[in-house]
Order: structure tokens, then C-alpha cells, then sequence
């Protein structure tokens, strides 16, 4: 099935290669690779994709699924307008196909700008050289035995929670990286995780050895696994009911009989959205409809098509929104104040390192340059110690954060 897989492919860019320009750009595709995070790399916007995949000449019979080891190439047309077209693979037959989606957040890591992109064999005899990615796959870690990565000396590994998406997250988080390394003599490398549950369990397995979490998880982490809070992000996360500027709702009994979206239907923002909405007499299969969203942008487009009349989202989501959709929505209600996310750290961090890293935190949103700019990224402003109080206010979810993770009731 993949070699008939890699001929077909193969075929058509012979099928269409006569009629095409130059290529600019050769592109292995990698375990967790989307299109929407080439988009990224490659234009700056993960909402590219679109452009870069042209059904008739891609060669891709459905953008949602690329396999790892397919090649690309970056086509630039006469006009000057570009896609992506599939000319083979670099996988063996047997090899497992990998597949993901084309706006699904996969793990990725910031390459520091000393380390080079790896180069891709080239398919054509003699093609441009490869643009450093601005986002890159994490490659698999070395393993040491009972399956934990290898550290590598020198470096510090942070993961951070993939609330929005991971090439948004990697831009973001890209000024704390340099600032981190301008501090001392210490390499850092960023980890977005796909989804909630990976990241969790890269948090609790020590493929971290600082974790960015969802507050919730922190304290499950923190009662059964013994990571060590380290301190919490300001201001606090709004939690919001938001729906489209046209729509008829006005408080949470409007969405009785109605579809309700959620960003991330794991986040304790979700968590606190259908205890607030039981409050009001309303429970989810029963009152309204729960739906999640299928990106991490879809909630915004489930209104802005009537899928869903109202959504329960944080202001970090909100503040993502493209703005052409943003514009088009209002917060009903900011309907609770709750914790932002905790910084965790792993028991094998030396109590000298954690102690100097959280007074670094201190430090870096007093700093102009990169404090300022990670500020204007997200809307955070402070870094401050996360207390016993912090943490007791979470122990409601406990038990619900358990079964989302998978975790044994307690």
C-alpha cells in the first residue's frame, strides 16, 4: 500500500512537472508535520495552508492527512502565487504512516538559530537551499532505559500547554527562550505537545523538566506525581461566554436548547464554563448542546456559522482569534476569574536551578525587550509564587481531571 502510495504521487508530479516553474523549496514531511504549520514556516501564517494546498496540482487527496516521509515541493508560479506539490517519499514501504491533520497542533520545538536546519535530499538535481524553519518537528529523543528521554547536559527542556496553536505558541514564547539563554550559559529548547493529554503525560513521564500547565492539571501533577510548583502567571484568566455580534444572546439562559462551543473542552476554563452553567439550571446532554471545537480556531468559526450560538472560551483564546472573526464577536459575560497557568517543576531539577529560574521569571517582565514583547504576545504580565490558597482552590476539579487524563479515581 505505500509503495503504490509513493508512485502515485511520483506519477502525477511527472504528469504535471512539465508545465511547472522552478521549485523554490524541498520539503521532507515529519512525524506530527501539518500543512498549517508549513504555512507557518514558510509564508508566517499557519492560515496559508489553504493557498499552498491546490487540489488539481498537490497531488494530496486529502490536506487533513500527510504521511512522514513524503516529500514536497514549494512551487512558485509565474504569477508569483505558490503551492505545494507531492513528488515521493523517503520512507521505507514498511515504515508506519504517521498521519495528521492539516490544522492540528503537533509537537514542535524552536531551533536555536545556531543549530541548522536539517537539509533534505534533494529530489530535482540541483534545487535552492532550504530556508531555516521557523518551526520545526521535534525529532525523536534519544532514549535511555524505561523509555524516558535522555537529557541533553546544559539544556533545559520547557514544555508549555497547547492551548492555541503550536506555531502560535512557538512565536510567543520565543522572546522568554532568548531571554532564559541571554541570562546564562543554558540552551533551552520549547516543547509544544498535540494536545492536552500528550502534554500531561510528557509532564508526569519527565520529558519536561519545566512544565507550563493548565492549572488544574498542575495541582493533579503536583498531588500524585510530587512535581514542584515553581509559580504562576498574572493576571488571572477570564473565563468567558462570548457569541457573535449579531446573535440574540444576552445571559446564559438564552443557550437553553442550543448548541454551546468550547475551545478546549479539557481546560479548566471549559471546567468552570459547565459548573457555572449548572448554577444557572442548565446541564450539558440535557439543557444544551456541547460541542468542541475541532481546532484550535474552530470555535470562533462554529458561531460564525450557526453551529453554536454561544461559546465558553478564556481570554487567551479569544485573543487569537483572526481578527476578521474577533470583530464579529462580543463577551456576554466574564463569568470567573481563575488561576493562570503554573509553572511545574520536575523532582530531578536541583533545588539551586529552580530557585534561580523562578527569580528570572521575576526579573523578565520588568526587562524592555524581551519581557515587553512576550507581554504584547499574551497579555501576561507578572510571574508570582503559586501559594497553598492558589493551589486549594483547584481541588473541586481534582476528580474530574483525573478521568480526563486517564488517571485512576482517587
Amino acid at each position: 500500500m505505500r509503495s503504490l502510495l509513493a508512485l502515485g504521487l511520483l506519477a502525477l508530479s511527472a504528469a504535471v512537472g512539465a508545465a511547472t516553474p522552478a521549485v523554490s523549496e524541498t520539503i521532507v514531511i515529519k512525524a506530527g508535520d501539518t500543512l498549517s504549520q508549513i504555512a507557518a514556516r514558510y509564508t508566517g501564517d499557519a492560515r496559508q495552508w489553504r493557498k499552498l494546498y491546490d487540489a488539481r496540482k498537490s497531488g494530496l487527496s486529502n490536506p487533513n492527512v500527510i504521511i512522514a516521509g513524503d516529500v514536497l515541493e514549494l512551487v512558485t508560479e509565474a504569477n508569483g502565487s505558490r503551492y505545494l506539490r507531492a513528488i515521493g517519499s523517503t520512507a521505507a514501504p514498511t515504515a508506519a504512516a504517521a498521519l495528521a491533520p492539516a490544522t492540528a497542533a503537533a509537537s514542535v520545538v524552536r531551533v536555536p538559530a545556531a543549530v541548522p536546519a536539517p537539509v533534505v535530499a534533494p529530489a530535482a538535481p540541483a534545487p535552492a537551499p532550504a530556508l531555516a524553519p521557523a518551526v520545526t518537528v521535534s525529532p525523536p529523543a534519544a532514549q535511555q532505559a524505561g523509555g524516558t528521554p535522555a537529557s541533553v547536559p546544559g539544556e533545559l527542556v520547557i514544555g508549555v500547554v497547547p492551548y492555541i496553536s503550536a506555531a502560535t505558541l512557538a512565536a510567543q514564547y520565543e522572546p522568554l527562550k532568548r531571554y532564559l539563554e541571554r541570562g546564562g550559559s543554558t540552551r533551552v529548547r520549547i516543547v509544544v505537545p498535540g494536545n492536552f493529554k500528550a502534554f500531561f503525560d510528557a509532564a508526569v513521564a519527565g520529558e519536561f523538566d519545566v512544565a507550563i500547565s493548565p492549572p488544574h492539571m498542575a495541582r493533579v501533577a503536583q498531588l500524585d506525581r510530587g512535581l514542584m510548583p515553581l509559580g504562576v502567571f498574572e493576571p488571572r484568566i477570564g473565563a468567558l461566554l462570548v457569541t457573535p455580534t449579531e446573535g440574540g444572546i444576552s445571559s446564559p439562559r438564552d443557550v437553553a436548547g442550543k448548541a454551546v462551543g468550547f475551545a478546549n473542552p479539557q481546560s479548566l476554563v471549559a471546567m468552570y464554563g459547565q459548573q457555572w452553567l449548572r448554577g444557572q439550571n442548565l446541564e450539558a446532554g440535557r439543557d444544551y448542546e456541547s460541542k468542541g471545537a475541532r481546532t484550535d480556531l474552530g470555535v470562533g468559526r462554529m458561531m460564525l456559522t450557526g453551529e453554536a450560538v454561544a461559546a465558553i472560551m478564556s481570554t487567551g483564546e479569544f485573543r487569537v482569534l483572526p481578527p476578521e472573526e474577533a470583530t464579529r464577536m462580543r463577551i456576554v459575560e466574564t463569568f470567573a476569574r481563575i488561576p493562570n497557568f503554573i509553572w511545574l517543576a520536575h523532582p530531578r531539577l536541583e533545588r539551586a536551578r529552580a530557585d534561580r529560574l523562578r527569580t528570572q521569571m521575576r526579573d523578565f517582565f520588568a526587562d524592555a525587550e524581551d519581557g515587553a514583547a512576550f507581554t504584547k504576545a499574551t497579555g501576561l504580565t507578572g510571574f508570582v509564587e503559586a501559594t497553598d490558597a492558589t493551589l486549594r482552590e483547584l481541588d473541586p476539579f481534582n476528580s474530574a481531571t483525573r478521568r480526563a487524563m486517564g488517571l485512576a479515581a482517587r
